[in-house]
């Protein structure tokens, strides 16, 4: 064992305390011996043991051997369909290895020939087979910026290519090279996705035109509560080892039909040999920041696999009295409990402690209709404002294997997050053009918990049906989530004197409880989906969800007088079909169509003070894609229609809460198109275009419910690296370009006694990225994000207010690697 595992191992087992109160290279069994299965690979050269590893993840297999066994030696690949005993003969071509059946099932490597010359070689020593888990998609330490198999479209573990919808996956070194750290970060480079500020803590994401409400953490949904996200919208990325999202309705799975994109951020897990990293960056406003990852075995054996991650943040920001701490711990344990049996438990925690947090942003029209002009700087916030959030997550999986082709997963988690919204900002009102006086503070105290459970099971597996082999998932979720606190009534002091001389200080009002409220919502359901293979060239892939839907909010008053408020939704029976196709061209192309239905509750209300009723509708999605290269650089296009029924728009502010009504025939249609891979030797690049027309049934632009904005139709991403030939080998350069057309978002003009339609006018924003690899072990990088200093409304609409876009920013971080 590593000197280290044993640090390892204590701080495993304590952060998941304190949070409550070699040979292994793909974790699955053999096929089945129902015949062989042809499946297509797209593995380029290099490393044997990178090939073995990518082949087994691919083909769901277990490959074992001892690492010395592999090490110097390469392969030459595999490219092409084939059986996997095939494939795993062509990677082995020429290094004097061959793999053999093991007797529980799976593959051993066994020498022929040592590829040293005329030495005969001798039969490997047993190797003990661990447990068994799915197809290992996992990017950390890969370098790569494609990733592999996804199972969040349709539960069945797909290929990119073979998945009947856009998946785009944001891998490791995507977020390593571009500087991200935040989930904000993440999303603002990401190909057909757009991002607008709330205020200085919360954002929106969109996708195809309408906002992204489904997240999963490592396939289970999270409940995601809107503008009230609970830290949705902020996770720190240290944990994850990539982000994968499906663009269009995923119902079937979620059981909540977003049309949107489904986001599932994917945890790092425990690696099987020690693998560690230390770094640390500073950065732009006094951003500093530290982190600590160490993975590897738990036991001599290997069957007990952790891993430990940390990170802390205190910056500030170009927002005036800003500053923000954030802490994170997690945690995770891998056990090997029987060669079929796989145990894991983890625990995450996360601290995000904001000072100076504004509520919305700056006012945008002065008292004569013309509009303000306040700095970028300007922060709107009370020095004592703050969304101090804490979330804590337990989670455990068990992977059992059955049978060679049969997989149970169940799968438990358990969220408990508080918060407290201690909230003052200048932006209520229309300051005089001359004096700057008018303004009054939205301020408040919010507190609140909340406690979210949830279980999935799953099983998957194959079986034969008129002499070919097919796909099929069965699997059952349930989810209840809980939240309550105190309630205090909003306060609108005015201000004394000129906003335009704000620095923040303002005494704190003296707020008092009115109510406490408890909600409660919970979801059910049963869903199932099959991968049926009348050819080897053609898919089709049928599914179906059944749903049950209930939700309660009850706001009771503390003076004893006034009645109760109550709201409840009740749907049961719900079914959410599924259908897609994917046939195969050649080796190279496939073409693809996919029909989903949505249902997705919603917590907004009406004026009387009750849920508007689900969103309904239909998505429907058709595309090509394609595997360049070996499988390295993957491309798609594909062309989309979204029709939905009482989708949510914003009405008035009634007795101090937002009001809503459900509109009907609300239609999105669009394209897609994305490039994402190695297009040669030490050049990747992710490369998107999104175009969305999104309209009403009287032919209108849509504005959010709560951000009264619009989507940009046209939006670009591009983020690329290149690390030089030769003897610059060292350097890696690199850079990203994201550009959006213009939205628009309603703001009250108090001169007009009306809401104005603003425009905020397309805009490119420029990143470059250099990283020096002093030896395999140290390196440094130079991030440097809008690079010309654009200035722009990152945010518009919200409570009549406008939110700057952050300016030019640097970040250089130094990384040592064991």
């Amino acid at each position: 064992m590593h000197p280290l595992s044993r640090a390892l191992q204590a701080l495993c087992v304590a952060t998941m305390a304190s949070l409550a109160a070699g040979g292994l290279v793909a974790p699955a069994q053999a096929l089945a011996q129902a015949g062989p299965v042809v499946q297509r690979f797209n593995i380029p050269a290099g490393p044997l043991e990178g090939v073995l590893n990518r082949l087994g993840r691919d083909a769901g297999v277990l490959i074992t051997f001892e690492s010395k066994v592999t090490e110097g030696l390469t392969s030459s690949g595999v490219s092409g369909s084939y059986p996997t005993d095939e494939a795993i003969g062509m990677a082995l071509q020429g290094t004097g290895l061959t793999a053999i059946r093991a007797a529980g099932g799976g593959y051993a490597l066994r020498t022929l020939q040592k590829p040293s010359i005329g030495a005969e070689g001798t039969a490997l020593p047993a190797v003990t087979v661990t447990a068994s888990a799915a197809r290992d998609a996992r990017t950390d330490g890969t370098g790569a910026y494609t990733g592999g198999p996804s199972s969040g479209s349709t539960g069945l573990d797909l290929s990119l290519r073979d998945t009947p919808q856009t998946v785009t996956v944001v891998t490791r070194q995507q977020m390593d090279d571009q500087g991200s750290v935040s989930v904000s970060d993440v999303m603002r480079q990401t190909a057909g996705i757009t991002a607008q500020n709330y205020d200085s803590d919360r954002w929106s994401f969109s996708a195809r035109g309408f906002s992204v409400t489904n997240f999963q953490y490592d396939g289970v949904a999270k409940d995601y509560d809107g503008v009230y996200d609970w830290g949705a919208t902020n996770s720190d990325m240290t944990i994850y080892d990539r982000i994968e999202i499906v663009k269009g309705a995923t119902g079937l799975l979620s059981g909540t039909g977003d049309p949107s994109a489904t986001v599932n951020f994917v945890r790092k897990r425990p690696t099987d040999r020690f693998t560690g990293s230390v770094s640390a960056s500073v950065g732009s406003w006094h951003n500093g920041r530290a982190e600590i990852d160490l993975s590897g075995p738990l036991n001599a054996s290997g069957s007990v696999r952790g891993r430990f991650v940390s990170a802390y943040q205190d910056r500030e920001s170009y927002l005036d009295h800003y500053r923000q701490k954030k802490s994170v711990l997690y945690g995770v344990i891998e056990a090997d409990l029987s060669p079929n049996t796989r145990l894991t438990l983890g625990a995450d925690l996360q601290d995000t402690d904001p000072r100076g947090s504004t509520w919305t942003g700056f006012s945008v029209f002065h008292t004569d209709g013309t509009r303000t002009d306040f700095a970028r700087s300007f922060n709107p916030a009370t020095t004592w404002s703050r969304r101090k959030l804490e979330t804590r997550n337990l989670f455990a999986t068990l992977d059992q294997r059955l049978s060679d082709d049969w997989r149970l997963k169940l799968s438990v988690n358990s969220e408990s997050s508080k918060h407290r919204s201690l909230l003052g900002s200048a932006s209520g009102g229309n300051p005089d053009p001359i004096t700057g006086e008018g303004m009054y503070l939205f301020s408040g105290d919010f507190r609140g918990n909340r406690k979210q459970n949830t279980v999935n099971a799953s099983l998957t597996g194959s079986y034969e049906l008129l002499g070919r082999k097919h796909e099929l998932m069965l699997g059952a979720m349930g989810s209840d989530t809980r939240t309550d606190g105190p309630w205090s009534e909003s306060q609108y002091p005015m201000l004394t004197g000129s906003v335009f001389g704000w620095n923040g200080t303002f005494a704190q009002p003296a707020f008092t409880q009115t109510a406490s409220y408890n909600d409660k919502r919970r979801q059910s359901g049963v869903y199932g989906a099959t991968r049926l293979r009348p050819t080897d060239a053609l898919s089709v892939i049928l599914g179906a969800r059944v749903s049950r839907v209930s939700g309660d909010d009850r706001r009771v008053y503390s003076d004893g007088i006034t009645q109760p408020l109550t709201s409840s939704l009740r749907k049961s029976g719900v079914v959410t079909p599924y259908a897609g196709v994917v046939y195969d061209l050649n080796d190279t192309y496939s073409v693809y169509a996919s029909y989903t239905s949505i249902f997705s509750p919603q917590s907004l209300m009406d004026v009387n003070r009750q849920f508007l009723p689900p969103v309904e509708g239909r998505s429907v999605e058709a595309g090509i894609k394609a595997d360049y290269l070996d499988g390295r650089l993957k491309a798609s296009l594909a062309a989309f229609q979204i029709k939905q029924d009482n989708l949510a728009e914003y009405v008035d502010f009634v007795d101090g809460a937002s009001v809503y009504k459900a509109i009907k025939g609300v239609k999105s249609k669009g394209i897609e198109a994305e490039l994402t891979g190695e297009i040669a030797d030490g050049w990747n690049l992710q490369a998107g275009y999104a175009y969305n027309h999104v309209r009403n049934a009287k032919g209108e632009r849509v504005y959010g419910a709560t951000l009264m904005a619009s989507q940009p139709e046209h939006v670009v991403r591009l983020s690329t690296t290149y690390r030089l030939p030769g003897s610059w080998n060292q350097l890696t350069v690199g850079g990203g370009l994201s550009w959006q057309s213009a939205f628009h978002g309603k703001v009250y003009n108090p001169a007009d006694a009306d809401y104005a339609i603003l425009k905020q006018k397309g805009y490119a924003l420029v990143n470059l990225m250099a990283r020096y690899q002093f030896n395999k072990n140290l390196s440094a990088t130079l991030n440097i994000h809008n690079l010309f200093d654009k200035k722009y409304y990152s945010g518009l609409g919200l409570f009549e207010t406008a939110f700057y876009g952050e300016p030019r920013s640097t970040t250089l971080s130094v990384r040592y690697q064991f």
